[in-house]
């Protein structure tokens, strides 16, 4: 296996449009390292890059000691799972798995040997003779995953693999993806837009909005200390609260967001952006807490339910235990651990 390292990468398409802007990143020889962001935000592109599927316009992209750059995509020794699949239907899935091997002119006996290691691995054995067309969306996606196995690649590249699958689905296939990452010990980039893959699948994360890296660190990390405004409403599901705050003209140590008042432990300056976690929201009776607010809409998810609340024109989620007896247009009361305040610059960038 190898590392990945990219240095000032950068994409314009060609109306100039940036689809990234000067991305450096290190990954470690055997690392699952996930690239995280909104739809538009350069994840994919970076990704293709790196596969050579595009051509950066300025930057360098290593794979341990290669200059790979400018290398065409046979060169890389990557293999890249698609968001579709990209099966070919007229081919059976003993066929699909193998081709990667044909280009290669493998001899047929390790084509076969390399074909069955693959299928007994992901539990496609007994559908070796059918087509994809036959198939449901995770056995064409653990084929698709057999494919890139069979080449033994230094790399392995993931453009959003489990989009297409159910909730049942995504979930296992996740824990398949991890096992293998665990058996195969391969470096694994994995792109994905769903925070709940990210934080579950990752060793690492790297937040890209706008082309640019926004934050790189240990999931824990990334949740318990964004780097600006926009990680701390992106990473995490539901995101955090960020609400604009001021400190109150009488009272320079209460920060007053909508209806609601934080006393912070010095003096405030300016306004500025506080974030707060859902679960760090609690509800009691209206006049008890930093402020009331009205129910806007209830969401139960069975052991917890997110209750929507609109504070004095601030919108916030509070994550609560149980199914509260709460409608919207309820009013009620909001109490916030004060310890676990985020604080932010006007323009977004984390404070202290």
């Amino acid at each position: 296996m190898a590392s990945v390292t990219l240095r000032g990468l950068t994409k314009r398409f060609a109306s100039g449009a940036p689809a990234l802007q000067d991305l450096s990143l290190e990954v470690a020889d055997g690392e699952f390292l996930v690239l995280l962001g909104p739809s538009g935000c350069g994840k994919t592109t970076a990704l293709r890059c790196i596969a050579g599927l595009e051509e950066p316009t300025a930057g360098e992209i290593h794979i341990g000691t290669r200059d790979v750059t400018h290398r065409p995509p046979g060169d890389r020794d990557v293999a890249m799972v698609f968001q579709n699949y990209a099966l070919y239907p007229h081919l059976s899935v003993r066929e699909n798995i193998a081709f990667p091997l044909q280009m290669r002119r493998t001899v047929p006996a390790e084509i076969v040997r390399r074909v069955r290691l693959a299928a007994d691995r992901l539990g496609l054995s007994g559908l070796l003779d059918r087509h994809p067309g036959e198939l449901s969306g995770g056995q064409r996606q653990r084929v698709a995953l057999g494919r890139a196995i069979v080449r033994a690649p230094q790399v392995f590249l993931f453009d959003e693999p489990l989009s297409n699958l159910d909730a049942r689905l995504r979930v296992e296939m996740r824990a398949e993806l991890l096992t293998l990452h665990r058996d195969l010990g391969a470096t694994t980039i994995f792109v994905t837009h769903d925070q709940i893959e990210a934080m579950t699948m990752g060793q690492r994360i790297a937040v890209l909005h706008e082309g640019r890296l926004r934050q790189v660190g240990a999931p824990a990390d990334v949740y318990r200390a964004p780097a600006d405004a926009f990680v701390a409403g992106f990473v995490g599901s539901p995101g955090m609260n960020v609400l604009a705050g001021a400190p109150e003209p009488e009272r320079k140590r209460v920060v007053a967001c909508g209806s609601l008042r934080f006393r912070m432990p010095a003096n405030v300056i300016g306004s500025m952006q506080v974030g707060i976690r859902p679960e760090h929201v609690a509800l009691c009776e209206a006049g008890d807490g930093m402020g009331d607010a009205v129910v806007r809409m209830v969401e139960p998810l069975g052991s917890d339910t997110l209750v929507h609340l609109d504070a004095g024109g601030a919108r916030i989620v509070a994550k609560v235990p149980g199914i509260p007896a709460l409608g919207p247009g309820a009013r009620v009361g909001v109490q916030v651990d004060l310890t676990n305040l985020h604080l932010f610059d006007a323009a977004g960038a984390r404070l202290g």
